[in-house]
């Protein structure tokens, strides 16, 4: 495993792992209003023993237990939508000490639909991840609220990624942020346009990400030929951005959703760890 290279041979990989996988893993959450079905979070789709979750973010989920009318919608086609069924995981956030999980147990009729645009996750690819790399080794994939339209009655959204690097100690102690619970990730300065090369502002309008994947990208040298290959595990759920003293983003580490469900639902699980 190296540190993420910035290389056209890199970049290329990026890509094609993003769209053939992980984009397929991440599902946008929608919710009714007045004016029609608006974008609300994102999820990540996961296959966990024999059982179909959705993980997210509780304060995404909360929504559907506030109220036993409220209901969130995942398009399944250009113009079809099916409505969220399962049951509901959440963490107090006041009494988690800020931990924000939640996942879906979702009901089995809503698999063969969702099957058809997307895929489920399995556990060889989650895994727990502590050390902090200064390369783009950490991908965050999610649908922001802002890429929204409407066309000829159609709705139009879109995933955005980001792929940057840990933040450091004083990030964590400045937020009191505890690194074995939560991972920081800078969003300073500006990043790179990877299908064009060019430098580009860092988006800043980050609403509606909330609930999506935390991927760390293992990028690895084969010794022989000196070719270049790309693995991916899921790592962590995005739950909030900071744009005071340190401009970043915050997930909360995956392992707390695995150990939710063995408290919960009595699952086991042999941990898996990136190590540098």
């Amino acid at each position: 495993m190296i540190k993420a290279p910035s290389t056209e041979e890199s970049d290329k990989l990026v890509i094609e792992v993003i769209e053939k996988h992980l984009l397929h893993y991440t599902i946008q959450f929608f919710h009714k209003t007045d004016d029609g079905l608006k974008p609300y979070a994102s999820g990540v789709l996961a296959l966990i023993h024999d059982t179909h979750f959705i993980l997210t973010a509780s304060h995404v989920a909360d929504f559907l237990i506030e109220y036993e009318q409220n209901q969130l919608y995942i398009r399944i086609d250009k113009n079809r939508y099916i409505n969220v069924l399962g049951h509901v995981n959440v963490t107090d956030i006041d009494k988690s000490k800020r931990i924000d999980l939640a996942y879906i147990k979702i009901d089995p009729e809503m698999v063969p639909d969702l099957l058809r645009p997307y895929q489920f996750i399995k556990i060889d690819k989650i895994a727990a991840h502590d050390a902090r790399l200064s390369g783009n080794n950490y991908c965050v994939i999610g649908f922001p609220e802002k890429n929204f339209s409407i066309s000829k009655n159609i709705i139009n959204t879109g995933a955005n990624f980001y792929l940057t690097n840990a933040s450091n100690e004083k990030v964590y102690e400045y937020y009191k942020l505890s690194m074995k619970d939560f991972f920081i990730l800078d969003m300073k300065g500006k990043g790179t346009d990877i299908s064009t090369g060019k430098p580009s502002k860092i988006d800043d309008q980050f609403y509606g990400i909330s609930g999506c994947g935390l991927w760390f990208l293992i990028f690895n040298n084969n010794p022989t030929t000196g070719e270049l290959s790309l693995d991916y595990r899921l790592i962590g759920i995005m739950t909030e951005f900071r744009k005071g003293k340190y401009y970043c983003l915050i997930g909360n580490k995956i392992r707390l959703i695995l150990n939710a469900m063995t408290a919960i639902d009595g699952l086991k699980f042999v941990e898996r760890q990136i190590t540098r």
